[in-house]
């Protein structure tokens, strides 16, 4: 009897986390996208609001973090394929220095947008707790996904999530 008890436990407790888990993932994406501005790799400043009316794919990582790196050579792939039908990129880096994210850059080029967030402001606005972190948002400023961890951009299940946003 006793095993059974922790068996319904463990069943009622698994549907609650899912339920939980599928309330936070349709909260998300009924979600605005939180503005911010930070520097640019040249000094400039750049919002996030400026980007209103385009898709664009935010990613949070850092020059530290090895599934980031990895990541890099599928943005840029999935940039140079995607750019002209209006998709913006843009990469915030939670490095403390932003001389580590100009050394890395000349080592690993990317052909988005890149800003530093040494002070992590925007990375606490959308409350970043790993690396990577992206969330796609549509022309309407929405939060329509978020994604935890490396992703392999040139996938096809990603793709079809980038059309959705294009859309």
């Amino acid at each position: 009897m006793k095993r059974y008890s922790s068996i319904f436990t463990l069943v009622v407790l698994t549907g609650f986390f899912l339920f939980v888990s599928q309330l936070a993932i349709a909260y998300a994406e009924a979600d605005s996208a939180p503005d911010f501005t930070l520097k640019d790799m040249a000094g400039n400043d750049v919002s996030l609001s400026s980007f209103k009316g385009k898709p664009v794919l935010l990613n949070f990582w850092a020059t530290w973090c090895p599934y980031c790196r990895k990541e890099r050579a599928h943005l840029n792939t999935l940039y140079k394929e995607y750019r002209d039908k209006g998709l913006i990129i843009v990469s915030v880096s939670t490095d403390s220095s932003v001389n580590d994210v100009k050394i890395f850059l000349k080592n690993t080029p990317a052909d988005f947008i890149i800003l530093s967030d040494s002070e992590r402001k925007a990375a606490s606005l959308y409350n970043i707790g790993g690396y990577p972190t992206s969330f796609l948002i549509n022309r309407e400023g929405i939060i329509k996904n978020q994604l935890l961890g490396y992703q392999e951009w040139t996938s096809s299940s990603s793709r079809q999530l980038i059309d959705k946003i294009l859309k």
